[in-house]
């Protein structure tokens, strides 16, 4: 994925024609925000059964107390 995004930036700065030009900033914003997507719903991922077996655990313990 960087290295599609590198080569879309190198693509760019080559370019002459704007409306080439805007197409391809385009294009690298998308693959930027995918990839941001794609770090997002890793890290939820990641962090979601944490965060649950800690909420069932503080849960306990205030029925307990």
């Amino acid at each position: 994925m960087v290295q599609e995004i590198e080569a879309l930036q190198a693509k760019l700065s080559e370019t002459v024609d704007e409306d080439e030009q805007r197409a391809l900033e385009e294009d690298v914003t998308g693959k930027i925000l995918w990839f941001c997507w794609c770090g997002i719903c890793a890290e939820v991922d990641e962090l979601l059964p944490k965060v649950l077996d800690y909420m069932r655990r503080e849960g306990n313990m205030r029925d307990h107390a």
